[in-house]
C-alpha cells in the first residue's frame, strides 16, 4: 500500500495547486499559473482572462488531475506475471500516452505517435487472442490504415519522392481511427482484462467528434466551451490509453466454444438474397455513378449538417453500400450462419430500406439543401457524380434480400396457414412494383436564353436567391461548372462555395481552387444571392464605396468652392456658374443638327478648342472634376489672362443659334451660349487653369461666346512646358 502513498499526496497537491491558481487569477487577474497547468506554456507577461475562460482552465485543470490519478499504477493491476507481448503493448501505449501529452508542444513531427499507434494496433491484434479472427482482423486495417500512410509519406520525403500521391488514393479522415476504436473496445469487453471504467473512457473518446459542440464566428462564449471539451476529450484519451497499459496484464476470459449456427440449407434463397443487393449497384456503377444516396434526401442532410465526423462517416458509407457492400455483409452471414449476425444482418437491410425511402421521399425537383451538405462532404476529393437511380429501388432489393434471409434461415412454423401466405406474396409484389414508380425526374438545366426570358418578365415573376445564382453562373461568359451541369448541381457547388468563403480559411480555399479552378472569394458577387456572409460583404464594400465617393465628391465640391469667382469687367448678357464640378467622359462639344457637312475634329490634335460649321470642341483634363463657367455677351469683352494657365479665342458659325456643350457619356450639359437664339458667326474665347493641389483648388473653365466676325484664332496665351 504505500507504494501508492507517493502518487495520492502528489495528485492532492496538484488538485490544490489548480485550485490556488483559479483563486490567484480571480483576485490578482494574472492566470498564467492556470494556463501553465493546462498549456503546459506559461506568458511572459501577466495574461487576464474573462471568467468564462477562467472556469474553462480550473475546470480542464482538476480533469488533468483526475486523469493522472487514473494512469498511475494500482495496487489490483497485474494480477499474474504479463507475457512478452503483454509487456510490448503497455510499452506501446505508454508511449502513444506520452505523445498525447506534449501534442500541445511545438514538436514539429507527429512520428513517434504514428509509430507507437501501428505498434499498439498490431500488439491488441496479437494479445486479444480470445476475441474472434474476423473482429481482430477489421480492427487491425482499420488502425494501420491512416498511420501506415503518414508514415508511407514520410519515408517517401525522405528518399527525395513525392509521397502526397498518397492522399489522393488514401482520402485524410478521422473515421477509420474512430472505426478501429470501437472494434478494438468490443474486443476488449470481449475478453475480459479490461475493467469497466476503461471502457467507458475509451467510449467517451470514440463519440468525442459527435460531442464536440459546433461553433460560428465570431468567436464567442461558446468557443471557450468548445476549447474545453476539447482539452477534456484529450485527456480522457490519455486515460483510456493509461488503463489500457496498466490492465494490459489482467487475467483475461477464457476461451468459449464454438458458437453455434444455422443449417445450412442448400436452397436458392441463399443466393438470391446475396444478388438481388447487387442488381442496383450494378446498373450504377454502370452509369458511372458510385453513390447509394449521394446528394438527396433528408438522411444525407442531416448527417452533412451536423459536424465534420459525421459528414466524413456518410461519405464512405454512401459509397460501400452504393457499390454492393449489403451483398458482402448478406455473403458473410450466408456463410458463417451465425444466429446473431442473420438476425442483424436482416435488421441492417431493414433499416437501410427504410433510409432509403426516407431520403427517396424527401427529394425534391426544385434543389434540396441535402446537395450542399453532400457536396461539403467531398472535401474536393471525389467529383460529384450524376444521381444515378431512385434509392427506393435499393429499399426494394434490400427488403427482398432480408425477406428471403429470414425464409432461409427462420425456424419454420407448425402450421403455415395458405392465406397468410397469399396475404404476403400480394404485400412483397406490390412492394416491388410500385415503390420505385416514385424514381426521380431528370435534373433540370437552365439555359441563358431561358434566364433572359425569366428576367424580362421578373416584374410578374420574382426570382428566388438560388435561382438568381443559377441565372448569374448562366451568363458568365467563362462558365464556372460546365454549361452542361444541372442546375441542381451548381446550386451544390454555391453553397460549397459559400462555405468556403464563410470560414475564410486559406487551406480550404486553396484545396477548393486546385480541384475545381475557381477562388470562392473572388466571387462574391455573384454568391451574394445565396450566402448571407458574401452578401454582406457585398453591401459593406458598396457601403464603403459609396461613403469613399460621397467624402470624394464633398471634397471636389469643396475644391471648386475654393476656385475664386470669376468678375466680368463688363455686364454680360447672361452668365452661369455649375453649382456642382462636371466630370466629363471625353470633353465638351456642342454639336448643332443642321444640314453642314460634317466635321473632321475628332481627328485633329485639339490645342484646347477648336471649331467648325455646326460644331464647337472643348478639350479638358478628364481625370479630375471640371468648375464651369460659361457667359454670353452682346459685345467683345476684354481679354483677361491673370489667373489662366491657357487662354484661346476661335471663331464659330452657328447654323441653328443653339450652342450647347455638352457630355451625352457623362450626362453633362451646359447653359446655351448663343445670344437669344441668334444664328450666325460667334467668337468664342476659352479660359482653362489645371487645378492647384497646394492650395486645393479645382480645375477652372471659363467659357465666353459673343456674336463677331472672323475665323481666325488666338492664342493669348499658351501653358508653359
Amino acid at each position: 500500500m504505500l507504494r501508492h502513498r507517493p502518487g495520492l499526496l502528489v495528485v492532492a497537491v496538484l488538485a490544490i495547486l489548480v485550485a490556488a491558481s483559479g483563486v490567484v487569477a480571480l483576485t490578482t487577474g494574472d492566470a498564467r499559473l492556470s494556463i501553465l497547468l493546462v498549456y503546459a506554456w506559461f506568458p511572459g507577461q501577466p495574461d487576464e482572462v474573462d471568467a468564462d475562460l477562467l472556469v474553462m482552465l480550473v475546470l480542464v485543470g482538476l480533469v488533468r488531475v483526475w486523469g493522472l490519478w487514473q494512469i498511475l499504477p494500482k495496487r489490483r493491476d497485474g494480477g499474474r506475471r504479463a507475457t512478452r507481448e503483454e509487456r510490448l503493448l503497455r510499452i506501446a501505449l505508454y508511449v502513444w500516452l506520452v505523445c498525447e501529452l506534449v501534442d500541445r508542444l511545438p514538436l514539429g513531427s507527429d512520428l513517434p505517435e504514428d509509430l507507437a499507434q501501428v505498434a499498439a494496433t498490431v500488439l491488441f491484434f496479437r494479445v486479444m487472442r480470445t476475441v474472434p479472427l474476423a473482429l481482430r482482423l477489421v480492427a487491425l486495417v482499420a488502425g494501420l490504415l491512416m498511420p501506415v500512410r503518414r508514415l508511407a509519406v514520410v519515408a517517401l520525403g525522405t528518399a527525395g519522392a513525392d509521397g502526397q500521391a498518397l492522399y489522393d488514393v488514401l482520402p485524410a479522415s478521422g473515421v477509420p481511427w474512430v472505426v478501429w476504436l470501437v472494434l478494438t473496445l468490443v474486443a476488449q469487453a470481449k475478453d475480459g482484462r479490461w475493467r469497466r471504467g476503461t471502457l467507458w473512457a475509451g467510449a467517451v473518446v470514440a463519440a468525442g467528434p459527435v460531442l464536440e459542440p459546433q461553433f460560428f464566428f465570431p468567436f464567442s462564449r461558446s468557443y471557450v466551451w468548445f476549447e474545453g471539451i476539447g482539452l477534456v476529450l484529450d485527456v480522457i484519451t490519455v486515460v483510456w490509453l493509461g488503463r489500457s497499459a496498466r490492465e494490459a496484464a489482467n487475467e483475461p476470459k477464457a476461451l468459449s466454444g464454438s458458437t453455434p449456427r444455422c443449417a445450412l440449407r442448400w436452397w436458392p434463397a441463399q443466393g438470391a438474397a446475396v444478388v438481388v443487393p447487387l442488381v442496383p449497384a450494378v446498373v450504377n456503377c454502370v452509369n458511372g455513378v458510385f453513390a447509394w444516396i449521394g446528394q438527396r434526401g433528408a438522411i444525407s442532410s442531416w448527417f452533412s449538417g451536423n459536424g465534420w465526423f459525421l459528414r466524413q462517416l456518410w461519405l464512405p458509407l454512401d459509397l460501400l453500400i452504393g457499390i454492393g457492400g449489403a451483398s458482402g455483409l448478406v455473403l458473410a452471414a450466408v456463410l458463417l450462419r451465425t444466429r446473431r449476425l442473420v438476425l442483424g444482418t436482416i435488421a441492417t437491410l431493414l433499416l437501410a430500406a427504410v433510409a432509403g425511402v426516407v431520403s427517396g421521399l424527401t427529394t425534391s425537383d426544385e434543389g434540396t439543401r441535402a446537395v450542399q451538405a453532400f457536396e461539403a462532404a467531398l472535401f474536393d476529393e471525389l467529383p460529384a457524380s450524376l444521381p444515378g437511380v431512385s434509392p427506393l429501388w435499393y429499399s426494394a432489393a434490400f427488403t427482398l434480400s432480408a425477406l428471403l434471409l429470414t425464409l432461409a434461415y427462420a425456424t419454420p412454423p407448425a402450421r403455415r396457414s395458405p392465406y397468410r401466405v397469399v396475404a404476403a406474396s400480394l404485400a412483397t409484389g406490390a412492394l416491388l412494383a410500385l415503390v420505385p414508380a416514385s424514381d426521380q425526374e431528370p435534373d433540370r438545366t437552365s439555359t441563358y436564353g431561358e434566364c433572359e426570358a425569366e428576367l424580362s418578365r421578373r416584374s410578374s415573376i420574382a426570382m428566388t436567391g438560388e435561382r438568381e445564382f443559377v441565372c448569374g453562373v448562366r451568363y458568365s461568359t467563362a462558365p464556372l461548372f460546365g454549361e452542361d451541369m444541372p442546375d441542381r448541381r451548381v446550386i451544390a457547388y454555391g453553397h460549397r462555395m459559400c462555405g468556403v468563403y464563410t470560414r475564410g480559411d486559406t487551406r480550404d480555399r486553396t484545396r477548393f481552387r486546385q480541384a475545381y479552378g475557381i477562388d470562392p472569394l473572388e466571387h462574391a458577387g455573384l454568391l451574394a444571392s445565396i450566402c448571407p456572409k458574401a452578401e454582406a460583404d457585398v453591401e459593406q464594400a458598396a457601403a464603403e464605396e459609396e461613403a469613399e465617393m460621397l467624402a470624394w465628391e464633398a471634397e471636389q465640391q469643396a475644391m471648386c468652392d475654393r476656385a475664386p469667382r470669376h468678375r466680368p469687367l463688363i455686364e454680360p448678357v447672361r452668365a452661369t456658374r455649375e453649382k456642382e464640378p462636371d466630370w466629363p467622359e471625353v470633353g465638351l462639344e456642342a454639336y448643332e443638327d443642321a444640314d453642314v457637312p460634317e466635321s473632321d475634329l475628332y481627328g485633329q490634335d485639339v490645342d484646347l478648342v477648336a471649331t467648325a460649321p455646326g460644331h464647337l470642341l472643348i478639350e479638358v483634363d478628364t481625370t479630375y472634376r471640371v468648375c464651369v463657367t460659361t457667359e454670353t455677351y452682346d459685345r467683345r469683352p476684354p481679354v483677361e489672362t491673370r489667373g489662366w494657365q491657357h487662354v484661346v479665342e476661335v471663331g464659330y458659325e452657328s447654323p441653328t443659334g443653339s450652342i450647347v456643350l455638352a457630355d451625352n457619356l457623362a450626362g453633362v450639359t451646359l447653359p446655351d451660349l448663343a445670344l437669344r437664339g441668334r444664328k450666325g458667326h460667334y467668337r468664342i474665347r476659352v479660359h482653362h487653369d489645371p487645378p492647384d493641389w497646394d492650395r486645393k483648388v479645382g480645375q477652372r473653365l471659363l467659357v465666353m461666346a459673343w456674336p463677331g466676325r472672323g475665323d481666325g484664332r488666338v492664342v493669348h496665351r499658351a501653358p508653359q512646358r
